[in-house]
């Protein structure tokens, strides 16, 4: 038996998914945090997150932080009653606004100016 993927099934991977990986990275961001105690190792911090590396994981952090709040957004509205016929257009709604705050958000953090 196939599976059809549709818009809803796609949009419920992307929160699940994205979900998982905030969590894993909130262990990660603590687990920095507990070992900046002192001047040096915060001015050493400092210098990696000039990595372009880093920047680009900055990058997708923004990406997830997005796709999981607007995704949210849109299961909250139909939470509250606005029609299942509309889950497609809420879908690709929160899609064009995540790609245009993606990019406005995105581009300061890899260096580029507004």
């Amino acid at each position: 038996m196939l599976y059809r993927w549709h818009t809803g099934s796609v949009a419920w991977l992307i929160h699940r998914v994205t979900g998982i990986l905030l969590t894993l990275y909130i262990f990660l961001h603590l687990y920095v945090l507990s070992h900046l105690k002192d001047p040096v190792s915060y001015r050493k911090m400092m210098l990696l997150m000039n990595n372009p590396v880093i920047k680009l994981s900055e990058v997708g952090l923004l990406g997830l932080v997005l796709a999981h709040a607007l995704n949210g957004v849109r299961i909250t509205l139909l939470e509250l009653g606005v029609s299942t016929k509309l889950q497609k257009r809420l879908f690709w709604s929160a899609l064009l606004i995540g790609t245009v705050l993606f990019v406005l958000g995105g581009w300061p953090i890899i260096g580029g100016g507004l």
